[in-house]
């Protein structure tokens, strides 16, 4: 029992002292996984109201419902806490925010603002039906792509 212990207590000590040397070398490397979360989650919800939208599936109030709530949720907690000055590609390991982020702040939170805009909008429309998400989907694509082209590298 006691050898057990000994084991678990140095295996936990590796693994604290691991994530530690992580942090130590990429001080970014939390907050640009909890980004990449968040925006993976976005792509998958609005995967889901997609499909509703160009009806290669079928509208499922529900589904729809807890999509749009997602991506307003989501778009409701990005700020500047999400991106971190330093924390742009070339900087810190796996990122694609573009320093112009922090160099054009403003215009960065006032596309988060638009988005946040278009989130509330489908939010009401995934409520209705198919063509009310069809007719959201545009003001809401076009919030997520325009800060992609102007604040994300493209990925390779």
């Amino acid at each position: 029992m006691k050898t057990k212990l000994v084991a678990f207590t140095l295996l936990a000590s590796i693994s604290a002292f691991a994530s530690f040397a992580q942090d130590a070398a990429d001080p970014f490397a939390d907050v640009v996984e909890t980004r990449h979360g968040l925006m993976l989650q976005m792509a998958s919800d609005l995967g889901t109201l997609g499909g509703m939208a160009k009806g290669t599936a079928a509208y499922d109030q529900a589904a729809a419902t807890q999509a749009a709530s997602n991506i307003a949720a989501i778009a409701s907690v990005l700020s500047m806490a999400q991106f971190p000055a330093g924390s742009e590609t070339g900087a810190a390991a796996d990122s694609y925010a573009l320093a112009d982020i922090w160099t054009k702040q403003d215009d960065f939170l006032s596309k988060i603002t638009d988005l946040n805009n278009a989130a509330g909008m489908m939010k009401m429309a995934a409520a209705t039906d198919a063509d009310a998400i069809k007719g959201s989907m545009a003001q809401l694509g076009g919030a997520c792509s325009a800060c992609h082209k102007s604040y994300r590298q493209p990925e390779s």
